[in-house]
């Protein structure tokens, strides 16, 4: 697998500058709104690495930058809201079993 750069220095600056600020806004806001800074980041990152990303990679960054926004609609609904979590996190499971070859190692 070759090694390339997904980020610029800006786009890097801008990502620590959003996990910087989303740690301290967390002391004063609700605990539900953690995920969402999260998620946040995650679609920034995933915006800004799809077109950079391996062909394997880009249809799961896709989907991140697509459903991503959707979920901060979906924070009232907890049960909606934690199974879309949930899918997203089964999404990167997935693409990291491929990358990995982690399903072959099992077997």
């Amino acid at each position: 697998m070759a090694e390339k750069w997904v980020l610029n220095e800006d786009e890097a600056m801008e990502l620590l500058t959003l996990l910087i600020v989303s740690a301290r806004i967390q002391l004063d806001e609700p605990a539900q709104y953690g995920p969402l800074r999260l998620l946040t980041a995650a679609d920034r990152l995933s915006g800004f690495i799809k077109a950079r990303a391996s062909k394997e990679t880009r249809p799961l960054l896709t989907q991140m930058t697509e459903e991503i926004p959707q979920l901060h609609m979906q924070m009232s609904d907890v049960e909606g809201y934690t199974a879309a979590l949930d899918n997203l996190c089964k999404a990167v499971a997935g693409q990291l079993v491929e990358r990995y070859g982690l399903a072959e190692a099992q077997s």
